[in-house]
């Protein structure tokens, strides 16, 4: 999971911008947990999270 710095909330790990407020999670610490090849950043420019179905 994802701490958002503005927020504090949980956000699953494949979102990159915060469920609730909207905020760039690039900027939590968590997000070093979790590697760039593990997103899908192409959808995530159009959708604002990484599409877990992609790597099925």
């Amino acid at each position: 999971m994802i701490t958002c710095n503005v927020c504090g909330r949980l956000n699953e790990p494949e979102r990159v911008t915060c469920e609730y407020c909207g905020s760039d999670l690039s900027d939590s610490p968590d997000w070093d947990a979790y590697d760039d090849d593990d997103l899908n950043f192409d959808e995530t420019d159009e959708m604002g999270y990484a599409d877990s179905d992609f790597y099925e």
